[in-house]
């Protein structure tokens, strides 16, 4: 029996299209890194191969030398940008990082030798993320697809190569509609707890059909009638975002409502595709006594009716991007337990070993790709990144036993806030963990007090 010979058109089809595969899968594989229901999945499969391969073939850590970078930072206008952040990423979540000088220049030196993206932002702005210069032609461009970059070879600060960048005003994030998407129901159920602390309220359920959120993930709490004249001041609108399903957190609720507050309590899921969530969360301070969240109208409303916000856990991340996003003045104080504030060193921390959070954190870090290549995405969800004079009052609460987010992320982004002039308070216990809401005792009275009179005290 004859085996079918190949052809020289067969031959030439099959180069084809190895041809076309060599080149369309990468570009696909690159292409699916940008679009925002892909990219999780595409990271955290590209993070497990990494892995296999380093077990089979490890990698060579020696160190190659270090080089610098400089280069200057000014606004479409010309005038220098002083402040601004310069960080170069390592792919194990290792930084070096600069700030602007009054006459916007700025310098890195100890970086290491090879290709980087380099972020450059500042708050107000929008961040650039540098990875080729404009005249690289069309061998510079292909190769800063595939090898993202600005070279870095050894050498001194007055050798490095240069990067100069223009920042453009940040565009304001899409409004919230003029009505609200949310709908509350009118049915109200008392619930009951015994800790963390005593306390009774009222539950009814919110729903926002056009985001897909259906009954039972989120709630609205109110004081008990009996309690409601204890508070002249009327029910203060308080956004709660908490690290799991809020029905979970429902005895961390009932208190905050027994004190007077009108609670909203969300808890979305851990994810890093987390765009969604947050317009979910603008939506639901619509829902709560205030007009659009991005401050068509912040200036109309009473100061007492400004709505507070507290967040937990990983869920802080979610909460400080909407303050971000949100009219300065619009938000009356913002309170934080546990917060992380700067996911490029917990990635770092996750790949050295220095810890292992539990309930999927990890994954969800892992998810947001190659520090080194996502930069620009880790930065977007570091807080200490985007703070200013503006930012609302801030009570940061966290524990030295937290062994999901070290507490030196809450103590530093304490100072930051500090230095840049925001009205900051700290509580720093040595108690507690991770989930101070979680239990009850002496730290979560002193926390839940501490919180309240820290709202009261910044309406």
């Amino acid at each position: 029996m004859r085996h079918p010979v190949m052809t020289n058109q067969t031959w030439r089809l099959a180069l084809a299209a190895i041809a076309f595969l060599s080149v369309a899968v990468p570009v696909a594989w690159e292409a699916s890194g940008r679009v925002e229901a892909l990219w999780p999945v595409r990271n955290v499969i590209a993070h497990d191969v990494a892995g296999i391969l380093t077990a089979v073939v490890p990698v060579d850590t020696q160190a190659a030398g270090t080089g610098s970078l400089r280069g200057t930072v000014h606004d479409d206008g010309g005038r220098p940008v002083p402040g601004a952040t310069v960080l170069v990423a390592m792919p194990d979540g290792s930084v070096t990082e600069a700030r602007t000088l009054a006459d916007g220049t700025w310098t890195l030196t100890g970086v290491p030798v090879g290709r980087h993206p380099v972020w450059i932002g500042a708050p107000g702005f929008a961040p650039v993320t540098m990875i080729n210069r404009a005249d690289a032609g069309l061998t510079g461009r292909v190769r800063a697809w595939f090898e993202p970059g600005i070279d870095v070879t050894s050498g001194m600060a007055d050798a490095g190569t240069s990067v100069d960048v223009v920042l453009t005003p940040e565009p304001p994030p899409i409004p919230v509609p003029d009505t609200p998407e949310t709908v509350m129901d009118a049915t109200e159920i008392t619930r009951s707890c015994e800790r963390p602390v005593p306390s009774t309220a009222r539950r009814s359920d919110v729903t926002i059909p056009r985001m897909g959120v259906p009954s039972g993930e989120i709630f609205r709490y109110r004081a008990d009638v009996n309690t409601d004249t204890s508070h002249p001041d009327g029910r203060r609108p308080l956004l709660v975002v908490y690290p799991g399903p809020a029905s979970q957190w429902e005895c961390a609720s009932l208190p905050l409502a027994w004190a007077g507050f009108e609670v909203i309590a969300y808890g979305p899921p851990y994810t890093f595709a987390i765009e969604r969530e947050i317009r979910i969360l603008r939506l639901l301070l619509a829902s709560i006594g205030m007009s659009d969240p991005a401050g068509r109208s912040a200036g109309s409303r009473s100061v007492r009716s400004r709505p507070a916000i507290l967040a937990g856990s990983y869920s802080a991340i979610h909460a400080l991007r909407v303050v971000q996003d949100t009219h300065p003045g619009t938000i009356g104080a913002v309170v934080l337990m546990g917060p992380p504030v700067d996911l490029l060193d917990l990635r770092h921390r996750l790949e050295t070993g220095d810890y292992r959070p539990p309930f999927g954190l990890d994954r969800a870090l892992i998810a947001l790709g190659m520090p080194d290549r996502e930069v620009a995405r880790h930065a977007r969800y570091s807080a200490r990144l985007h703070v200013t004079a503006l930012h609302p009052p801030s009570l940061v609460i966290h524990s030295r036993s937290d062994d999901v987010v070290p507490v030196a992320q809450g103590e530093a982004y304490l100072s930051t806030l500090r230095d840049a002039g925001v009205a900051a308070e700290g509580m720093i216990l040595d108690g507690g963990g991770h989930y101070l809401l979680s239990t009850g005792g002496g730290e979560a009275d002193a926390i839940l007090s501490g919180t309240v009179a820290f709202l009261m005290a910044h309406p």
